[in-house]
């Protein structure tokens, strides 16, 4: 996406309509233009340039010059931009008082779906920061990037934190837990795609699964037994690492000649 297209959709996500944000971006940095001017340069059609500007002039956003041709301005960047922000703030104040006087009526345990990365990150991030005693979490570095210093404000705040990481990057304050070479061996068994979990006070659980060549999928729930059981996956994994890392080479190649190791650990495409 080319910087022009990214102030158009940023100023859509701020409330502007398509041809409000090509019209105040036209004008950003430039003298005062025509309404014709305007629309060329904005690339809008000419039956839509001038009641563009006057919801714009209406909203505050562009000066209007009176004169003979009637000429426009837009309002500095940095003014508009201070005004939505009290604005927006203002709004969130008011909507977050509203909510908070409805009444909370949860079904515990129930299992949501969620798909996409950015709503799975979201869940994540809202379970790392309602967790009260405790955070198990099992992170890629993918998701480290979003998710890191939420974790690491998390046990700065009094939360037992531990983190196993499928990667490289560290954190400072949680107690980690170095998964690279498990992440990459189940990575490759797993045919790209690789489990992520972050479980609090042992209730509150998301278990997402992110693939190269599948949708990123994930379960949000409170039910306590699946989150019992994501916080076993996570120590199962841990422990492993520990055990491997403890046995001499020999050891471990005896380990994956095991028939049962290796009918538990093949590859999904050699079982089809």
């Amino acid at each position: 996406m080319n910087e022009d297209a990214e102030l158009i959709t940023s100023l859509i996500r701020l409330g502007f309509t398509q041809y409000e944000a090509q019209a105040y971006a036209a004008l950003v940095g430039q003298a005062p233009l025509t309404g014709a001017e305007v629309g060329r340069r904005a690339g809008m059609p000419p039956s839509k340039i001038y009641e563009t500007l006057n919801r714009l002039e209406t909203r505050g956003v562009v000066l209007v010059n009176r004169s003979e041709p009637v000429r426009y301005a837009a309002v500095p960047h940095r003014s508009l931009l201070d005004e939505l922000r009290t604005r927006f703030n203002a709004d969130l104040e008011l909507a977050a008082t509203a909510l908070d006087r409805l009444p909370a009526q949860q079904e515990p345990g129930l299992v949501w779906s969620l798909g996409g990365r950015d709503a799975i990150n979201g869940a994540f991030a809202r379970t790392i920061l309602n967790a009260k005693r405790q955070i198990f979490a099992g992170i890629w570095d993918e998701e480290l990037d979003d998710l890191g210093s939420l974790l690491e404000a998390a046990a700065a705040r009094g939360v037992d934190t531990h983190v196993a990481i499928y990667g490289k990057r560290v954190l400072n304050g949680p107690r980690t837990y170095d998964m690279a070479k498990c992440g990459a061996s189940a990575r490759l068994r797993l045919s790209g795609r690789r489990l992520a979990v972050v479980v609090a006070d042992d209730t509150d659980a998301v278990v997402a699964e992110f693939g190269d060549h599948s949708p990123d999928q994930a379960t949000l729930t409170t039910n306590p037994v699946i989150a019992l059981l994501a916080v076993e996956y996570i120590k199962a994994d841990v422990s492993g690492r520990i055990l491997i890392e403890a046995l001499t080479p020999a050891e471990y190649k005896k380990v994956q000649k095991d028939p049962d190791m290796q009918a538990m650990l093949a590859p999904l495409d050699k079982k089809k």
